[in-house]
């Protein structure tokens, strides 16, 4: 028993660890369940082709009238790869200096967690921009199959008989007023053919900041900060999101969550795993976690963006 302790003191230690690393992961808040549709794929890409809607449903005369919905736009999602590690030197397992062996996984797996988090928050950090930052520093671009920004206010169509463009971008402060405009905005949404969408709005998005007006809102029985103290209509409407990862503090959106789960996505190509290698000659053990993913969106009238100066 000595002798494999000491040849093959990182295996002895890897399910102690690893057991750490996914507790800890599994522990850790996300917004990503709430938000996004998650889905595994086992391809090195996944296309998500939009077709437009159907049109008019006609009065039958005889025979039926089949109608053709228009190929609009195709996202792609490619799946990179992450990763990262720490090592254990044999020392500090002769030494049994558990409480700083046990805190490493335990930080890899929060790493790990909010870069996740810090990725998919990018959807409504840069709702409004071209390109955007990632967590490293690199400039990506951050607009969608149809050319637009995820919140514009001259989405296209492909359809000859749509209109010209469509919108989903403002600059309206949160406030009672402002939630029920955008509210109607987006029941007023069109598909591509010109037709009303059946779009509910149910979710409000927020930032730290706007935690408290955002609850305020949807909880009161009675508007706030008004003398005639009238019922609210929001009163219970809204499912209310505080993402702490949101960076602009007076953004605000509103969804609806049925089209959200169908076109806000998210791929897991590999899950995050855990795995270790020792090396001999340098009396180390070597720990790291590896992961693919991608999350977009592949059409945008599941959101209202609000984005006040």
């Amino acid at each position: 028993m000595a002798m494999a302790r000491v040849e093959h003191f990182g295996e002895l230690l890897e399910p102690i660890l690893g057991e750490i690393f996914y507790n800890q992961y599994d522990q850790i808040p996300t917004m990503i369940d709430s938000l996004f549709s998650k889905k595994t794929t086992d391809k090195p890409y996944e296309d998500d082709l939009s077709i437009g809607a159907m049109g008019l449903f006609r009065k039958f005369q005889g025979t039926v009238d089949y109608d053709r919905p228009y190929v609009q736009y195709k996202k792609t999602y490619e799946f990179p790869e992450y990763a990262d590690g720490f090592k254990i030197e044999r020392k500090l397992f002769d030494d049994d200096m558990h409480n700083i062996i046990n805190q490493r996984p335990a930080d890899l797996a929060e790493a790990a967690a909010r870069r996740r988090e810090m990725d998919a928050a990018m959807v409504f950090n840069y709702a409004d921009a071209d390109t955007g930052t990632d967590a490293e520093g690199n400039t990506v671009e951050t607009i969608g199959a149809d050319g637009k920004r995820l919140c514009a206010s001259d989405h296209p169509t492909k359809s000859p008989d749509g209109p010209v463009s469509r919108s989903n971008a403002g600059t309206l402060s949160l406030n009672h007023a402002n939630l029920q405009t955008t509210k109607n905005l987006m029941r007023g949404f069109k598909d591509d053919r010109g037709n009303k969408i059946s779009v509910v709005p149910d979710t409000l998005i927020v930032g730290v900041e706007l935690e408290e007006m955002g609850w305020e809102l949807i909880q009161s029985a009675k508007k706030i900060n008004t003398a005639e103290n009238n019922p609210n209509i929001h009163e219970g409407r809204y499912r209310l999101i505080v993402w702490d990862y949101l960076a602009d503090d007076n953004r605000w959106f509103l969804a609806d969550s049925r089209y959200m789960q169908r076109y806000l996505k998210w791929f897991d190509r590999v899950p995050l795993e855990f795995a270790m290698a020792e090396e001999f000659d340098e009396l180390v053990a070597k720990y790291r976690a590896y992961m693919r993913y991608e999350c977009g969106w592949s059409d945008w009238f599941w959101v209202y963006g609000q984005f006040p100066a």
